[in-house]
């Protein structure tokens, strides 16, 4: 509960950093986009800033700022915020010893006088936006599994920004609210638990000095985290090496992450090494964005003020795009985190829904540009019978694009799905009923791609495992377990990790014969340590469902055959005893 708490928050703060950010760049119109007109960093008494470029005509200009003055905001958060065109702010200029008071007014963002930034924040908050989303996705998808959950709230800390809001400045909260940004941006190194976390689901489990290692990266990040982000917010100067330091803090991270993919790469079986090659890749680039800004003017400004663009370029696409897409492509690609049945749910219907908006659309242009004049002033009517065709005809063509986005798409899910439903169609063939279990186990295996499972039969009330290759599952169940109760009520699959047992694994699908628990089988997550989808879920069910009936069958037939067999012996001895009595003469 309280983590799904800290998550919501979490999601919340990225967001609306999200649409800060939005509003500063003019991401959402150039309207809500507003700038003083200055280039400037933080100077060296606290609480001024140093102006290194003026723009012309823009507020700072009017006020008679120029290159080379010193200003200090009487709300300097607002250099940090997304104040709208309009907001006034008193300010202090300073130009030598000279002090003078003026009235700064934000003013309307105008992208062609710099287009070239212009584009770069778009691309920048962009960048952000995505991976906020692309770690929401991965978080609920990968609900219950820590790589998940590490490499989720990594994507949505990274994304998430520096921006307070203007509406929260000056508030009782507002420090609370920047403590509430600075732990979103903490999240970030979730990025750095991630890779061990992948190398022991993978590989080994990582030792307790590696997990040390691993938290002293994380409190390193979050101290020079902490300092540049104090920095911007309250305009506070640093000397120069304590600047390189945070940055440099910040690169820990990254390496770490990197040398964990890459003892990934080397260690993991060989049919793994693709999925660490494609997330050191990724945590590659991340480092390279943190070097390029090192390097740069925020860091040892090897290539001097000059070169300030170049080097805001050269972040701007490693970080805001190549990082995104390479973690993008590492998840989906390599299915570091499976989340093939949003993409399958997204595609199918949104496909579907294109359709239908487009055939009302052509029926719409149809009304008004071939039929007569007359009919179209009865055109109420023939949207009505429209909408009556589009209704009738929705189950159809939502099975068609379903049926054809699969195909397309998901070719692998298909025939993993056909192979299960030809074996099933087989079940009623076996001749022994334990050939069956061990087979319907070893084939759950091949389904979940390697996942451990274990296949329990009830015999004189006692469930015992008979087939199965998770040697560590339990051998017996001899006491009623809630989760029998639950399977006997829902006649359904029961997912384990949010269900109170003592069952192992994720996954219990009961084998029912007329209300009664006649057999059950556990199942682990899958060989690459993903949940199973809603849709696999639902088709495990029905298979053991349609198994447990086969197996019920060859278990009464067995039985049949048994009391035959002893019925003829008994006729048998009868007429054995029948024949010795008559000899004796009883």
């Amino acid at each position: 509960m309280l983590v799904g708490l800290g998550l919501l928050m979490l999601l919340a703060i990225a967001g609306m950093q999200a649409v800060a950010a939005g509003d500063r760049y003019g991401l959402f119109g150039n309207d809500r986009a507003a700038r003083i007109g200055i280039g400037s960093h933080p100077d060296w008494q606290p609480g001024w800033t140093h102006v290194d470029a003026v723009e012309p005509g823009g507020a700072a200009a009017s006020a008679g700022i120029a290159a080379g003055d010193d200003i200090r905001l009487a709300r300097p958060l607002l250099l940090s915020s997304d104040a709208p065109p309009g907001t006034r702010v008193a300010a202090q200029v300073r130009h030598g010893r000279h002090l003078r008071p003026v009235t700064l007014v934000f003013q309307r963002f105008d992208p062609s006088s710099n287009t070239t930034a212009a584009n770069l924040w778009l691309t920048a908050v962009g960048g952000s936006l995505f991976m906020v989303i692309l770690g929401f996705v991965v978080v609920a998808r990968g609900w219950g599994q820590p790589a998940a959950l590490a490499l989720g709230v990594g994507l949505v800390g990274f994304g998430s920004g520096d921006i307070l809001p203007v509406w929260a400045i000056d508030r009782p909260w507002t420090t609370a609210l920047l403590g509430a940004i600075f732990l979103t941006n903490a999240c970030s190194c979730g990025l750095s638990v991630f890779a061990p976390l992948l190398y022991g689901l993978y590989v080994r489990p990582p030792g307790r000095l590696a997990w040390a290692l691993v938290i002293a990266t994380i409190v390193l990040a979050c101290v020079g985290l902490a300092v540049g982000l104090i920095t911007g917010w309250e305009q506070m100067p640093l000397p120069r090496w304590v600047n390189v330091a945070e940055q440099v803090l910040l690169l820990v991270g990254p390496i770490l992450a990197c040398w964990w993919a890459w003892r990934g790469f080397l260690d993991a079986p060989a049919a793994e090494t693709n999925r660490f090659a494609a997330v050191l890749a990724a945590f590659a680039l991340g480092f390279a964005g943190q070097l390029v800004i090192l390097i740069g003017p925020a860091g040892f400004d090897v290539g001097g003020r000059g070169l300030a663009l170049g080097f805001n370029t050269l972040t701007t696409l490693i970080v805001a795009v190549a990082f995104p897409l390479a973690m993008a492509y590492a998840v989906l690609r390599h299915r570091i985190i499976d989340l093939g049945f949003a993409l399958n749910r997204t595609m199918v219907y949104g496909t579907f829904s294109a359709i239908l908006l487009g055939s009302f659309g052509l029926i719409e242009w149809g009304i008004e540009h071939l039929l007569p004049e007359e009919w179209v002033r009865a055109s109420a009517w023939i949207d009505a019978g429209a909408a009556v065709m589009v209704y009738l005809a929705f189950h159809r063509v939502h099975d068609a694009v379903e049926a054809r986005v699969e195909h397309l798409f998901f070719h692998q899910w298909k025939a993993n799905e056909a192979a299960l439903r030809r074996f099933v169609g087989s079940a009623s063939h076996f001749e022994d009923d334990r050939s069956l279990a061990r087979a319907f186990a070893d084939e759950l295996a091949r389904f979940g791609g390697g996942a451990q499972v274990a296949l329990y039969r009830r015999n004189e009330g006692v469930l015992n495992r008979v087939a199965g290759t998770w040697e560590r599952a339990p051998r017996h169940f001899r006491d009623d377990d809630p989760a029998f109760a639950l399977m006997r009520a829902e006649r359904a699959p029961l997912d384990l990790t949010e269900t109170p047992t003592n069952l192992p694994g994720v996954l219990a699908l009961p084998m029912l014969d007329h209300g009664v628990l006649a057999g059950l089988v556990l199942l682990d997550l899958k060989g690459n340590g993903a949940l199973y989808r809603p849709d696999e879920v639902a088709l495990l069910g029905w298979a053991a469902h349609e198994v447990g009936m086969a197996l019920a069958a060859l278990h009464a037939g067995l039985i049949e055959s048994e009391n035959r067999l002893l019925k003829a012996q008994v006729l048998r001895l009868s007429s054995i005893i029948g024949d010795r009595l008559d000899l004796a003469g009883v």
